[in-house]
């Protein structure tokens, strides 16, 4: 289902591509058939794609930041972790600070990883160098169409953002980012040949009914499955098969969901609000972030 069989998405970046776009399309109308006949199953149909995938693609940053680094390539260790974990809380600490400045930083952040993250693929497939500026265009043209959205609007304005216009219905922000993501799409098309996948966001942000879902399929059927491709591609020296750098992630993973499963227990028994979950869930991506695009380094021993 997720494509993750190396025999056929790990021979190529233009299978990666061909199967992003395809599992995408898959994706979306399987959406749309929940919202139609299973609505109540949208949610956890997101969280089990989230869970089986987008979270191990963060949880290999113990592995690659020591193959990165010329670090022993070895198990989680304390000192890696211990600072990883220490980073993730005092991110949510920021949100909960300066909640409008962090969602700003966060949105930038992740402009620049996700469209980062899919023109290395490009590079792979086209020959051609990267070139930061694309890949900003390339993230916000894939990310402006769902934070636009009526529902995430909503989200924004608990973090001080208040872009719904009063004198105007409340799908111009979204059709305002989805012309522009258009727009992008055409330009990023004529160098890199990645139309398709800067109009995702469009796509998503227009057909898929559940917002959590709409992130999701983006998350992990496009952005986590072609990090891991590169991380599988670049790296093969860890695992000369998949599954064993699959495998892998695994002991991150449990600390996240122990992590995760405290602060929703603490949101459940009312202790928190939802959006310092929500902050939770974003600070958490920010230390990956951080050490896949090289902009901080430790060393784990």
């Amino acid at each position: 289902m997720f494509g993750l069989i190396p025999t056929t998405t790990f021979q190529n970046a233009r299978r990666v591509r061909i199967w992003t776009l395809g599992l995408m399309a898959g994706g979306m109308a399987l959406a749309a058939a929940a919202a139609q006949w299973w609505p109540e199953a949208q949610t956890p149909l997101a969280v089990l794609l989230i869970a089986t995938v987008g979270i191990q693609h963060g949880a290999l940053d113990h592995i690659l930041h020591a193959h990165m680094h010329g670090d022993p390539e070895g198990p989680l260790r304390q000192s890696f972790v211990l600072p990883y974990v220490a980073a993730i809380g005092v991110c949510w600490l920021a949100f909960e600070w300066a909640p409008a400045v962090m969602l700003g930083v966060f949105l930038c952040a992740s402009a620049y990883h996700f469209g980062m993250s899919h023109l290395r693929i490009d590079a792979m497939r086209n020959q051609q160098k990267i070139n930061s500026t694309f890949g900003v265009a390339l993230g916000i043209a894939v990310l402006a169409p769902l934070v636009t959205r009526p529902d995430a609007l909503l989200i924004l304005e608990d973090y001080g953002w208040d872009l719904s216009p009063s004198f105007a219905d409340r799908y111009l922000p979204l059709q305002l980012a989805s012309a522009s993501a258009v727009i992008l799409a055409a330009a990023l098309h004529a160098t890199w040949r990645n139309g398709l996948l800067a109009c995702t966001g469009i796509a998503l942000a227009w057909c898929v009914d559940d917002l959590l879902l709409a992130f999701a399929l983006y998350f992990v059927l496009g952005h986590s499955r072609e990090a891991f491709f590169e991380e599988f591609k670049e790296r093969q020296s860890l695992s000369p098969v998949f599954s064993k750098l699959y495998l892998r992630s695994l002991p991150l993973s449990l600390v996240f969901a122990a992590m995760a499963g405290a602060v929703l227990w603490t949101v459940g028994q009312g202790l928190l609000n939802e959006r310092a979950a929500l902050s939770f869930l974003l600070a958490g991506t920010l230390p990956h972030i951080a050490v896949l695009e090289g902009w901080v380094t430790a060393r784990l021993r």
